[in-house]
């Protein structure tokens, strides 16, 4: 007589979605962590994951490879990926970012320059803006999106990140409101 057995791979685990890219990922307490269909923990638990939401629920997953990521820097939190082996491949080091569409993701940067100095208060007098770009999926600039914003930093931890201007509407094309709310749209 046969037997037929089954081999428990992982237990307690609070919620699991669907597979994605070959991977499922799966929560544990605040921390997620991915599987592979074998059921090997192929991306150990942790807490930075960007959760994208559905209809009913927040999880993180793979777009082109890449799994959008956040850190706390400051005051600030900063955007960036890993891999599908864990690797954090393009370091948070944006405002925001998009999950990727087609090897492509838009992200927004901050960009300071000093306009002039404070003498009664001996400080650098900075104009901070926030800038668009397209980068493919290893952190290369494809294209600048035009659409300068005025910024003024947080003065505590929010975790709401400034909101994209831009969309992709097309493989290659890109939507930009611009500051009369209007849209342009770009091939790239």
């Amino acid at each position: 007589m046969p037997l037929v057995g089954f081999t428990q791979v992982l237990s307690n685990i609070d919620e699991v979605i669907q597979i994605n890219e070959d991977l499922i990922a799966i929560r544990n307490g605040n921390q997620w962590g991915f599987i592979n269909e074998e059921g090997l923990l192929v991306i150990d638990y942790r807490d930075d994951f960007v959760l994208n939401n559905d209809e009913t629920k927040s999880y993180p997953f793979f777009k082109d490879g890449r799994c959008l990521i956040r850190k706390l820097v400051g005051i600030e939190y900063l955007y960036g990926f890993i891999d599908t082996a864990g690797n954090e491949i393009i370091e948070p080091q944006y405002l925001n970012a998009s999950n990727f569409y087609n090897g492509y993701t838009i992200i927004s940067k901050l960009l300071k320059e000093k306009i002039g100095f404070n003498e009664v208060l001996k400080k650098d007098i900075i104009s901070s803006k926030v800038e668009e770009f397209i980068i493919d999926i290893h952190g290369e600039v494809v294209l600048y999106l035009e659409n300068p914003i005025n910024y003024i930093p947080p003065t505590v931890v929010s975790k709401i990140p400034p909101k994209l201007h831009s969309k992709f509407i097309a493989p290659h094309l890109v939507a930009v409101m611009k500051k009369d709310e209007k849209w342009d749209i770009y091939e790239f």
